[in-house]
């Protein structure tokens, strides 16, 4: 009996467990494939410790800043103050400081370096200054926005960096900014 019950046992049982191999197969490989994508930590973008900037910036600092008499403003982030009194045309100055500080190095550093290609802190960018002698590296920049003015100084110190934003219907003075920025980057670590 060359083809009867056992010839064909003989051929369907070898391609039985052929087709039962390749699951088997593809279950090791998929573990494999898992277990060397899951060592591979996931970057963590690094978090700012909680900080009062106000603890650093008075009101009046910001009354330096915008040349006016301020008043705190408390339904937005960082420390903000506005313009005690509204100007002809119905609305307030502002100036806003915030601060990122951070508990090591590496992550101050991985986020200032965002921070530098988020804004495109290149030399040569019009409207942008490098500041020297303020922290470790230091950008203004002043803004014209249809009928106000936004002016920025960035500052990367060692665990932290700040970002002292004013705005106001004419040009902020850059030594205004900078004098603040000064006094705020001597008060961080």
């Amino acid at each position: 009996m060359p083809f009867g019950i056992h010839g064909f046992d003989h051929y369907a049982v070898p391609l039985a467990r052929r087709q039962r191999k390749w699951p088997l197969f593809g279950a090791c490989l998929l573990a494999l494939t898992a277990s060397t994508t899951a060592a591979a930590p996931a970057p963590v973008d690094p978090q700012p410790v909680a900080f009062n900037a106000c603890t650093i910036f008075s009101a009046a600092d910001a009354a330096a800043v915008l040349a006016v008499p301020v008043r705190p403003i408390t339904s937005v982030g960082g420390c903000s103050y506005e313009a005690a009194k509204e100007t002809s045309s119905g609305w307030r100055r502002n100036v806003v400081l915030t601060v990122f500080k951070y508990n090591s190095q590496a992550d101050e550093t991985s986020a200032w370096g965002d921070q530098k290609i988020l804004h495109h802190f290149e030399p040569g960018r019009k409207n942008l200054t490098i500041v020297s002698g303020i922290g470790s590296e230091s950008f203004l920049e002043i803004m014209p926005d249809r009928n106000a003015f936004d002016g920025r100084i960035w500052v990367h110190k060692n665990l932290s960096h700040f970002v002292l934003s004013a705005t106001s219907e004419q040009s902020p003075s850059p030594d205004g900014l900078k004098a603040a920025a000064q006094k705020i980057a001597a008060k961080l670590p």
